[in-house]
């Protein structure tokens, strides 16, 4: 629910309440001139309760253009048959209960968001990922969730598995994944799970198969800090935690860092390049925006990279 809400609130954002807020200032300004007396005494409130809702229907008829959630799958219903097959497919990892917390702003034409509609269209980074693995091989991509959770948002082939049972199904795609992709959470620290899964990408010698995805963040600060947590990380893929190789990478990594991939020789970055300022009709700068493309171009390079390595 909690991804739901947010991903809507960041397709309606600020439009949408000035939409609202411009219908009830609208019904007032009716009433108070007498705009609706010809239809009765009470009409005024029933108009202005009427506009409100008629802004509320808009909201809702375009945030119903996107599919918000699908159904999760059963683990003994998907890995068996996988692991049986030579298909190659990308795996997620991330933190648990932190699926969809990173939304993107869908490209339009001419690469601006918003495709020129009041709002502003989005995908979560997981949908990012699953589109860069079908452009690169074909590849189908897959993700673990809690058994309780029966709806999730679209993208990765998303398989729940009982708290006794995680660990054995990560360890097996973990062994087979053709690429592993560490999505990092944007305000959290890494958990016990999490770590688990690190450990087992060291264990059965994967790292060369995985990239790391630093999110946007809301802020530079933000945006800093998860980049901290993927130094910290990529000296776990080491084998060396310690505070002295954390360190070697935050000299190493660009603070516009966004994608980190491992490989047989050290590391690979990618980072926001420098672009021409933009300026609004009022000469404003034009707020940078880390779109959907953004991270997609990125990825489908990293996998292309590993696909080409592992043939």
């Amino acid at each position: 629910m909690k991804a739901l809400l947010l991903r809507l609130y960041r397709y309606t954002g600020v439009r949408g309440l000035i939409l609202l807020g411009v219908a009830l200032l609208l019904g007032t300004i009716l009433v108070a001139s007498g705009g609706f007396e010809p239809f009765g005494r009470s009409s005024g409130t029933l108009g202005t309760f009427s506009m409100a809702i008629g802004a509320l229907v808009v909201i809702a008829v375009g945030a119903a253009q996107y599919r918000r959630s699908s159904a999760t799958v059963g683990h003994e219903e998907v890995v068996v048959p996988l692991l049986r097959s030579e298909a190659k497919f990308c795996l997620i990892l991330r933190p648990f209960g932190q699926d969809a917390h990173v939304v993107l702003p869908k490209v339009g034409a001419k690469r601006r968001v918003g495709g020129g509609t009041p709002f502003t269209p989005n995908v979560t980074l997981e949908q990012v990922v699953t589109t860069a693995a079908r452009a690169v091989g074909d590849m189908k991509t897959y993700g673990i969730v809690d058994q309780r959770t029966v709806f999730a948002p679209p993208g990765p082939v998303l398989m729940r598995a009982a708290d006794d049972e995680w660990q054995s199904v990560a360890r097996n795609l973990i062994r087979r994944a053709a690429v592993i992709v560490l999505v990092l959470p944007p305000d959290r620290e890494f958990g016990d799970g999490f770590l688990w899964e690190i450990e087992q990408i060291r264990r059965y010698d994967r790292t060369s198969r995985v990239v790391v995805v630093v999110p946007p963040g809301s802020g530079a600060e933000a945006h800093e800090e998860a980049l901290r947590r993927a130094c910290v990380l990529m000296a776990m893929l080491d084998g060396e935690p310690d505070r002295f190789r954390v360190h070697e990478y935050e000299l190493l990594f660009p603070p516009t860092t966004m994608v980190i991939r491992c490989t047989a020789d050290g590391v690979r970055w990618w980072e926001t390049q420098d672009e021409p300022v933009e300026r609004t009709m009022l000469g404003r700068k034009r707020k940078r925006v880390f779109a959907d493309a953004t991270y997609r171009e990125v990825l489908e390079v990293a996998m292309r990279e590993i696909d080409h390595e592992a043939n």
